[in-house]
């Protein structure tokens, strides 16, 4: 074997064996994930509680938080869980600064398409009823979750 096949050999070895490092059994969560702790709130449209909204808290850190969500009941209620990776979540919010964004995607039917829908919302014709300025987070809308957790309560306004 000459001192060039070696090489390429050796090349050939340890890319395969940083390939095969880098990829996981797909179920478990990430590493040293920081604990959660609990956010609730209330979301709220012209005064009257928001059914259906999905309200996102996504990390303003250069950390890589995971960010966290949650859906509105009937009473305009919410409670945040942590998507930890792989499909898996854990409830809470990892403490930390975060911008907020709220959607309703509603089908032209006028049903609310399930927050656990497998179908684009998009796919089903369906639209969102939450003024642009909420979905992409042009409103200042910034919490700060403390190490105890805490409650945020979001008052929307359909007005431009």
């Amino acid at each position: 074997m000459t001192a060039s096949s070696r090489y390429l050999l050796g090349c050939l070895f340890a890319f395969s064996t940083l390939f095969l490092a880098g990829c996981s059994d797909g179920l478990s969560p990430p590493p040293n994930l920081p604990s959660t702790v609990k956010v609730t709130g209330t979301a709220t449209l012209d005064g009257k509680p928001l059914e259906g909204a999905v309200i996102r808290f996504a990390p303003i850190s250069d950390k890589g938080f995971h960010g966290a969500s949650g859906v509105t009941d009937a009473s305009g209620k919410y409670e945040l869980v942590t998507d930890i990776g792989n499909g898996q979540s854990r409830p809470g919010v990892i403490p930390g600064e975060y911008t907020i964004h709220v959607s309703r995607m509603v089908k032209p039917d006028g049903s609310l398409v399930p927050a656990n829908s497998k179908e684009p919302p998009m796919m089903l014709g369906a639209r969102d009823t939450i003024p642009l300025k909420y979905v992409t987070g042009k409103v200042n809308f910034r919490y700060t979750v403390a190490p105890e957790g805490g409650s945020f309560d979001l008052k929307l306004d359909s007005k431009e």
